[in-house]
This record gives C-alpha cells, sequence and structure tokens, in this order.
C-alpha cells in the first residue's frame, strides 16, 4: 500500500498538473482514514473525480451525481465499462453501484500514477462522450399515435370525455382564450411537475388529471382548465428538443406577469435538462403521459364540474371559483367585456384571494343559508359554486334590481363579478374595526374559537346593514345570544353552534330592523341565559371570562345607556 502524506499529493500534482489534486491526511490518523483524489477532465466538477483510498483507485459519484438526475449517467458509465474485467462497480452512498474500482493493488508511487492513468485513459472519454451526447434521439421524433380527438357523442350531448396522451393532446389545435387566467406558475409547481415527470417508467402510463377544451367552430380548442400544467409541459419538451408539433408555443401573453414567469420558468427547466443524462425523458413525456380530456362544444363550464375529480391523479382541481369565474363568462356576450371583467377577476383572486374566501366561502355562503332558515354541510364538494351560480329565471322577462344585498338572487355575468367585490371590499373595510379585532385577541381559544367566527359571521351581517353605528352594542348582542348555546353545552361541535345561530334568527332580526335599536330590543329580549348564573368551574366559566375580558377592553366604545346597565349587570 502506498502511504498517503504531503510528498505523495505532491508527487500527484506534478503528474497530473492540468487537473486539481487533493489529498487528506491528518496528523496521527490510520491510513484508512486518508485518501487522495484527482479530478477528471472536468476540473469544475469536483463531485466526479478519481480517489486512492484504502489501496485501491476508484471513480466516485458524489454529490449530484447521487441524485435522480444523473442516474441515467451512471447507468450509461457502468454500461461502457462493462467489459473491462479489471473495473469493479461497488455501492456508494444512495447508489448500488456508485463507485468504480480499479482491481490492482499499487505498492510504490510509480504504480500509483500508472493506475490513475489507466482509468482516466478509460473512463474520461466516456464521460466526454455522455456530456456532449445530443439528447435528441429517435424518442424525440413528432408523436405518431392517434392524432385526432374521437369526440363520440358530443355534437348530441355538448360535451364528451376521453383519455389521450400528451402527444395527442399537443396534435391538436390548442389555443389559450384571451379572458382565460394569466399563466402563475412558479418555481415550486414547476419543481412538483419535474419531480413528478421523473415517476415516469419506461413502460406504463402516468395519469397527470384533468384538462377541460372548449371546441369553436374552426376547430381549434380553448384550453379552458389545464393551462399551467400544458404550457410547462411545452416549455420542457421544446428544451428536450421536441421535433413535434407544440401548438401553445404559438400563444402569447399580454400580462408582463406571465411573460415574467414563462422566462423563469424556461430558466429554471433548463437548469433541470442540463442535469438530465435520459434521453428517453422526451419520448416518455410524450408517449407516456396521459390526462382525462373533457371536450365542450359552448362554454357549458357549469357540466365540467361535474366530470372533474382529482382521484387516482396529480393534476390540481378546479376551484369553487375557477368554476364561478367560467359559469358567469356564459352569460356575457361581448368579448371585450368578458376579456375585462376575466382580467379584473384574476386581479382580484391573485391580490385578495383570501379576503374573498373568508367574504363568500364563511361569512356570506352561512348568512345566506341562515337567511332561508337551511342548515347545510361545510366539507360539501362545490358548495360554493353551487350557492352563487346564477339563479334560475323566466326567460323573457329581464333581471333588474341590483342592489347589493348579501341575500338577493344572484344575477349571471357582470352582477356576480361586481357583487364579489363589493362584498370583499365592504369585508376588508370590516376586518378593521376595533370591536373585529378585540372578538379575535379574547375568543380564539380552547374550543371557543367556534363560537368566535360564528359570532364573527353575524357581526358583519350587522355591519352590512348599519356599518360601525352602535358595533360595540351589536357584538355585546349577538355574542350574548350566542353565548347561550356555551353555556349549557361542554362539546363544542361546529354544526350544532351553526344550526343554533341558524335558529336563532339574528340574521332575519337584523335585515328586518329599520334601525339598530330594534334589533338589540328583540335580540336581548330572547336571551335566557346569562354567563353570571354560571356556578360550576368548567370551560363554561372560562368562556364567560373571555367575554368579560372583551368587553371590559371595548367598555369605552358604548354609547347606549341601557346596554351599558346590561353590560353592568353581567360582567362588573
Amino acid at each position: 500500500m502506498v502511504w498517503i502524506n504531503k510528498n505523495l499529493e505532491n508527487y500527484i500534482k506534478r503528474c497530473f498538473p492540468e487537473r486539481i489534486v487533493y489529498a487528506k491526511y491528518d496528523y496521527r490518523t490510520w491510513q484508512s482514514s486518508r485518501y487522495l483524489y484527482v479530478t477528471t477532465f472536468l476540473t469544475d466538477d469536483k463531485a466526479l473525480h478519481y480517489e486512492y483510498k484504502n489501496g485501491y483507485v476508484e471513480l466516485h459519484l458524489e454529490g449530484k451525481y447521487q441524485s435522480k438526475d444523473y442516474r441515467e449517467f451512471a447507468k450509461q458509465l457502468r454500461v461502457k465499462t462493462s467489459r473491462n474485467d479489471e473495473l469493479v462497480w461497488e455501492r456508494w452512498g444512495n447508489l448500488s453501484q456508485g463507485r468504480c474500482v480499479l482491481n490492482r493493488k499499487p505498492d510504490n508511487w510509480e504504480e500509483l500514477k500508472d493506475a490513475f492513468q489507466y482509468i482516466m485513459n478509460i473512463i474520461d472519454p466516456i464521460i466526454e462522450l455522455i456530456s456532449k451526447q445530443q439528447r435528441v434521439s429517435p424518442s424525440t421524433e413528432a408523436y405518431s399515435g392517434k392524432l385526432s380527438f374521437e369526440e363520440k357523442g358530443l355534437n348530441n350531448d355538448d360535451v364528451c370525455l376521453e383519455t389521450c396522451t400528451l402527444g395527442q393532446l399537443f396534435s391538436n389545435s390548442l389555443v389559450i382564450p384571451d379572458y382565460q387566467r394569466n399563466y402563475c406558475w412558479g418555481e415550486e409547481q414547476v419543481s412538483n411537475l419535474w419531480k413528478s415527470l421523473e415517476e415516469i417508467l419506461p413502460i406504463g402510463k402516468y395519469h397527470l388529471g384533468t384538462i377541460i377544451l372548449q371546441k369553436d367552430a374552426n376547430g381549434n380548442y380553448a384550453v379552458i382548465d389545464g393551462q399551467q400544467r400544458l404550457v410547462t409541459l411545452t416549455l420542457i419538451c421544446r428544451e428536450l428538443g421536441y421535433k413535434g408539433n407544440l401548438p401553445l408555443l404559438k400563444q402569447t401573453f399580454r400580462s408582463e406577469t406571465s411573460r415574467e414567469h414563462v422566462a423563469n420558468n424556461l430558466y429554471q427547466i433548463k437548469q433541470y435538462c442540463s442535469r438530465l443524462h435520459d434521453e428517453k425523458r422526451c419520448g416518455k413525456i410524450i408517449n407516456n403521459l396521459i390526462f382525462s380530456t373533457l371536450i365542450l362544444t359552448d362554454s357549458r363550464l357549469d357540466l365540467a364540474y361535474t366530470f372533474f375529480s382529482n382521484e387516482n391523479s396529480k393534476g390540481v382541481p378546479l376551484t369553487d371559483y375557477d368554476l364561478l369565474k367560467a359559469h358567469h363568462l356564459r352569460f356575457v356576450y361581448n368579448e371585450g367585456q368578458a376579456e375585462h371583467l376575466a382580467n379584473r377577476w384574476n386581479l382580484l383572486v391573485s391580490q385578495k384571494y383570501d379576503l374573498m374566501d373568508e367574504a363568500l366561502s364563511m361569512h356570506l355562503f352561512r348568512l345566506r343559508k341562515w337567511m332561508r332558515k337551511k342548515s347545510f354541510d361545510v366539507n360539501k364538494k362545490y358548495r360554493i359554486k353551487k350557492e352563487f351560480s346564477a339563479a334560475l329565471t323566466i326567460p323573457d322577462i329581464p333581471a333588474f334590481g341590483e342592489q347589493f344585498v348579501f341575500y338577493e338572487k344572484i344575477q349571471g355575468g357582470p352582477h356576480f363579478f361586481a357583487f364579489t367585490e363589493y362584498f370583499v371590499e365592504k369585508y376588508a373595510s370590516f376586518l378593521e374595526t376595533e370591536q373585529l379585532h378585540a372578538l379575535r385577541k379574547h375568543i380564539r381559544w380552547e374550543s371557543h374559537w367556534r363560537y368566535e367566527e360564528i359570532i364573527e359571521t353575524l357581526l358583519f351581517g350587522y355591519y352590512l346593514k348599519f356599518g360601525s353605528q352602535y358595533l360595540t352594542e351589536a357584538l355585546f348582542c349577538i355574542a350574548s345570544s350566542i353565548a347561550q348555546h356555551r353555556y349549557v353545552s361542554e362539546k363544542a361541535l361546529s354544526f350544532k353552534i351553526r344550526d343554533f345561530a341558524k335558529d336563532s334568527e339574528i340574521i332575519m332580526m337584523i335585515d328586518q330592523a329599520s334601525s339598530p335599536t330594534f334589533f338589540f330590543a328583540e335580540c336581548l329580549s330572547q336571551i335566557k341565559n346569562w354567563g353570571k348564573d354560571i356556578e360550576e368551574q368548567g370551560i363554561q366559566l372560562r368562556f364567560f371570562q373571555r367575554l368579560q375580558d372583551l368587553f371590559t377592553e371595548l367598555s369605552d366604545s358604548f354609547t347606549d345607556s341601557f346596554i351599558i346597565e346590561k353590560f353592568c349587570n353581567e360582567y362588573e
């Protein structure tokens, strides 16, 4: 065995001056703990190097070469060295065959130099060949399978569903309608898609979700859902040298933000592909990726969600808001207006999604149900889509009378988009009130939060009717009424609390009151259980104490003497 020390390191450096040589030989360490490595001709890539360790010269694949991106690279190295009996592949790191060992033990410096030179003469040309290898191969030729869609029954039913490969999708005239969402995928989504593509096996198919297309009279297919995936896959196939049709490359994005996302994602994809040594990857993507493709003859997107399912797929399902957007655009017959409304909706979703979701799916949804004395299941699929879809009308009588009342029937088209923006802005101003801040501060503890969110919804209903007038008094009345359920129940079951709020008819009292005084008087008259009557220690008493802290903080904002007296009797 050759002793590893500073003298040996200097000798190997003189033997291979064009390469980087590094040795580790800490003072008083065993030879088994020492090593010396020499880079391949790729001198900047230290993760791929030759190494003398434990008496043998080896090729090591470390760092990035341990990742899935380089499995094909390692495989090609093994295949191209398999006929040499002196080279043995063994486990290294995460790879079962991650190091190539030259099966000869050098006994002196000269033999060690010869061993390095021998393995370099074999491995370096192979690495160079793989590195220069073009990815364009027979697998990147144009898709040769079934090209057109079958569209069985499409003319009769206005809709059909079929399974097709990505190659088949790309073989048709795909377009992105002007009113459709912007391209908004970022680094995380592209990374997740790339990881999904790594799961594609040499045989078999890989399901990547649902695509919804709308066929027009000219035979074009507008991408209604699936744009993000298809545009990203287009960029990937382009970078991998696909020779077939890539129809979405012909599409342009008006939004500067969309163009920035395309540029950023293309750079990211280039980085992924530069580390990829799987010449069959593009063919696998084109031929093995399959989609459930829903084709419509018009804008009947209200049918689409019935067929849409994310089970057993990696696709992202349509949200209620995607469906509502498409549903209400059906009622807009002017293309310019449709594009304008769609752009405003996209802006609302991108900038104020949380506000919109809380305002519509939580508060307005509850208030609308309670106004009609209806219970509801919060886990029911597409409940928001159904609630805010256009209401039924009689064809000959036009809809009129926009008032933006939370419980009004939803008019299809422009009214819905204005309705949504109106209530999102109302909710945004409601969030700034000191009463709501105090409510959330004191009542979001233990299981009390289930009551807090119901109180918040009802207080928002009051705010929509009367604004900030007597808002502290309104909070006192609403909280005291809902607290009755807490005082008689140890278990805070959400559906029971919702039903209690419905049966309390508080929202109907608010709606029917022509001024706050009528609501306060009616609401207070129906309260039978007060917290001051609680005798036993427990969660009911702790809830009462939280309300006490809440109204003590807001005590200076009470203005009505009658309710001030009620507050003092209850909490002081």
